[in-house]
């Protein structure tokens, strides 16, 4: 039995000594790691400018998020054209879309972006059949999380955004991610 307290006060020594230096980190890493789960939100509005034009507003979120690096990529189909934000290349390639990657920042447990994309159809067509606007966050290691739901098309003339107002997707949270 003594042998045991003799063990037991070693691994709480060496744990003591692993958050001696920043404490307050120890705790909300612990913490965070035992009672939350990892949450995705998607967010998109799309407000018309005029006739063939309209600015779609895309927000994301990554909420109770434990790693440093988190990286958003958005995909917009190639039937668009986007005259405000810059091509994208160093992410994965997906057939039919052009990649613009979001300015991702820290805010306290959350990694946010927001960025304003003005779309008008590529050669001035009048129809386009709905296609996903597809949303991928990552780390520096893994894709963690993929959406697809909301839709962009043009109706006579006009675009449209289909989709719900904020899409949520929450995860187990877990090392490592």
């Amino acid at each position: 039995m003594k042998r045991f307290f003799k063990n037991l006060g070693w691994v709480c020594l060496g744990i003591f000594l692993q958050f001696k230096f920043n404490a307050l980190y120890g705790i909300v890493f612990l913490e965070n790691l035992n009672f939350h789960e990892r949450t995705y939100y998607v967010k998109m509005q799309e407000t018309p400018i005029d006739g063939k034009t309209g600015l779609i507003t895309i927000g994301t979120t990554v909420h109770h998020s434990l790693g440093p690096d988190y990286f958003a990529y958005v995909y917009i189909p190639s039937h668009f054209k986007v005259l405000n934000q810059p091509l994208y290349q160093g992410t994965e390639a997906i057939e039919g879309y052009l990649t613009y990657k979001m300015d991702m920042k820290r805010r306290y447990r959350d990694v946010l972006a927001t960025a304003d994309f003005i779309i008008t159809p590529a050669n001035g067509k009048k129809d386009i059949p709905p296609a996903p606007i597809i949303v991928h966050f990552e780390n520096m290691k893994q894709q963690l999380h993929k959406d697809a739901t909301y839709q962009l098309a043009v109706k006579n003339k006009k675009i449209h955004l289909e989709g719900p107002e904020l899409v949520e997707v929450k995860y187990p949270q877990k090392l490592g991610m």
